[in-house]
């Protein structure tokens, strides 16, 4: 049984959020490695079970075409109850299943060699170093596809990813350095594995001996209005959008969500595999309170922050059409418990590289995306395994000095980072054997071309045309790409990335940490960030000052313009963007105060008076390289 932490605080005019520290959590046994914990912030996305913070949309304008919108956080005044978040990386790419773990004969001696489970096993410490706190893993169940995304047996956990023991093994090493495992829920549909009297695959076996509810399902589990009646079952007709190509899970039916919890709750507990937290799939497919039922079932009541994919592409015709203020009714439809993935903030920073206009990123008025409205709720991203090559999606453009630009912005502003596997360590397995297509070294952004929905794309792969590609008239043909990557996807800006994920943790940056806009032109965005406070004498007695760490960044093609003062670290230093760490003094806190009404995060203390760290915290005790504090 985990101990239990909880902080609490109240929205401040300045958008800040104030705390009084009252106990302890650490998930799993992080508290045997305490002294392995960045001095910042606890580690982990974290949310106590009762209400979310959240800032109400003073302003939820009309989105305009390629262009992102400003989101206008206000004042609320209710209590609400928050803990540090974390920085996530998704621990795969669309091709981490090629070759295939279960077909030796794909791997090139005809011999398995490392599976990608071990891959990432071997990376868990270098991810703990760097200061991440939880990985999303690819679905890890039986699959018609071998990526996982066309699920069937839930309960066999033998994938092309890797096998039931080394799911496990990865698990617990992932546990056994506080590293928290996001699991992908592929929950909207499911395919079949054998044939009815009609000939279609709606019939679900469930071979395996388990102590959980059966999902040995037929055509009743199904939705009845399938666009293709060959996938369609017996079950209610559903408002939301369909998934082509297989069965729809009617979540309306309350055994469907009986068995699912079952399932879920199997994935989650400790004792079991130990997932710490959701991921849902397509979760436009399905009402939004089913997800709050299967959270609240599940990882809610733990703390833990789920994420909805919630992105609405046009039927592939614009993926910049989900809008903040569609993902703000969805994630407020779940009452704050499970946040989303932030794709308008991803077209603010996909149209700012692309265009050359760096005030994209925000301005005095208010910042992009749902991060400008519920930060706390906002997973900000800069591409996944849907969006970047080989799928290509909605691909960030080939340009190695914008994508440091873009990490940058992301790493020190508010929500919750979500990086992507290969922009931190490549293609290569743990046999130095590169997983699918060999990545092209030699591309750049000019290599490839802006598509008819204003898109920039990269070329294809052999083997189909780019008319193929793009006919116009058929948004449903997108998934033929085979988009060829550049070298972005080496892992070549991996050590400098996780500089910046280091400087994030240590400076105690959070998903609601107060921005303050200081330029917004289009050579330059330039801004500073608000992280934890470090009390001095007011806190210990010894004669320190009270201190506030702050990230300062400065993106666009003037940032090596601005002058660094002397008390500046440098963090990260490239031709389009310069991010800084300092501290400034802020005037003491009586003894008598348990908050910082200004500067609201954790601070180092004596451990009696509240501090997550033990007295006898040293910054040696610290595991990262760099010291930016």
């Amino acid at each position: 049984m985990r101990n239990g932490a909880r902080v609490f605080g109240t929205l401040i005019a300045d958008h800040s959020i104030s705390y009084s520290l009252e106990s302890h959590r650490f998930r799993g046994n992080r508290e045997l490695h305490i002294k392995s914990i960045r001095p910042c912030i606890m580690l982990g996305i974290r949310r106590t079970p009762s209400s979310m913070a959240r800032t109400s949309a003073s302003s939820l304008g009309k989105k305009t075409v390629m262009k992102p919108e400003l989101m206008h956080r206000t004042r609320q005044s209710s209590a609400i109850s928050v803990l540090p978040d974390g920085i996530i990386i998704q621990g795969f790419h669309w091709e981490s299943s090629k070759p295939d773990c279960r077909d030796p004969s794909q791997w090139p001696d005809g011999k398995v060699g490392s599976t990608w489970y071990s891959t990432v096993k071997d990376k868990v410490k270098d991810m703990r170093e760097a200061g991440f706190t939880d990985i999303w893993l690819p679905p890890p169940y039986q699959s018609v596809s071998q990526e996982g995304y066309l699920p069937t047996k839930l309960y066999d956990l033998n994938s092309a990813y890797g096998g039931y023991r080394e799911l496990r093994a990865l698990l617990r090493e992932l546990q056994a350095q506080g590293i928290g495992a996001i699991l992908d829920c592929v929950l909207n549909h499911r395919c079949g594995d054998q044939q009815n009297e009609k000939g279609k695959w709606v019939i679900y076996s469930d071979e395996l001996a388990h102590d959980n509810r059966r999902l040995d399902w037929g055509p009743w589990a199904l939705i009845s209005n399938h666009p293709d009646p060959d996938l369609a079952g017996t079950g209610a007709a559903k408002k939301e959008p369909s998934y082509h190509a297989a069965p729809n899970v009617d979540h309306s039916n309350p055994e469907v969500r009986e068995a699912l919890v079952s399932w879920l709750n199997y994935m989650t507990r400790p004792r079991n595999l130990g997932f710490s937290s959701l991921r849902f799939d397509f979760a436009r497919g399905y009402n939004a309170k089913y997800i709050k039922e299967y959270v609240d079932a599940t990882v809610w009541p733990r703390g833990e922050l789920s994420i909805g994919e919630y992105w609405d592409d046009d039927g592939g015709r614009d993926p910049t059409y989900t809008s903040a203020e569609i993902l703000t009714n969805f994630v407020d439809s779940m009452d704050g418990h499970a946040g989303a993935f932030d794709f308008p903030l991803k077209t603010a920073i996909h149209q700012a590289a692309m265009n050359n206009d760096w005030s994209l990123l925000g301005s005095k008025e208010g910042l992009p995306g749902l991060m400008g409205v519920r930060p706390g709720l906002a997973f900000t991203f800069i591409d996944n395994h849907d969006t970047a090559p080989p799928q290509a999606h909605y691909p960030f453009p080939d340009n190695l000095p914008k994508l440091l630009a873009a990490h940058a912005y992301l790493l020190s502003h508010p929500g919750i980072p979500c990086l992507f596997w290969q922009h931190v360590y490549g293609k290569k397995n743990g046999d130095g054997f590169v997983n699918g297509k060999e990545v092209d070294v030699t591309l750049c952004e000019t290599d490839g071309q802006v598509d008819k929905r204003g898109i920039w794309v990269p070329p294809n792969n052999p083997g189909f045309s780019w008319e193929q590609r793009w006919p116009g008239t058929e948004p449903w043909t997108v998934g033929s790409q085979d988009a060829a990557q550049g070298p972005g996807y080496t892992g070549i800006c991996g050590e400098e990335i996780k500089k910046m994920v280091t400087a994030r943790s240590q400076a105690g940056i959070m998903s609601t940490s107060k921005v303050e806009v200081l330029v917004s032109e289009k050579d330059l965005y330039q801004a500073v960030v608000t992280g934890r406070t470090i009390y001095g004498s007011a806190r210990s007695g010894e004669s320190r000052e009270d201190a506030v760490y702050q990230l300062m960044v400065c993106i666009g093609p003037k940032a090596r313009e601005v002058q660094a003062k002397e008390e500046w670290k440098t963090v990260s230093y490239g031709s389009l963007h310069a991010l800084y760490a300092f501290k400034t003094s802020v005037a003491h806190v009586s003894m008598e105060e348990s908050v910082d009404a200004v500067h609201p995060h954790t601070y180092l203390g004596d451990a009696t008076k509240g501090s997550i760290l033990p007295a006898s915290f040293d910054k040696a005790d610290t595991v990262s390289t760099y010291d930016f504090f």
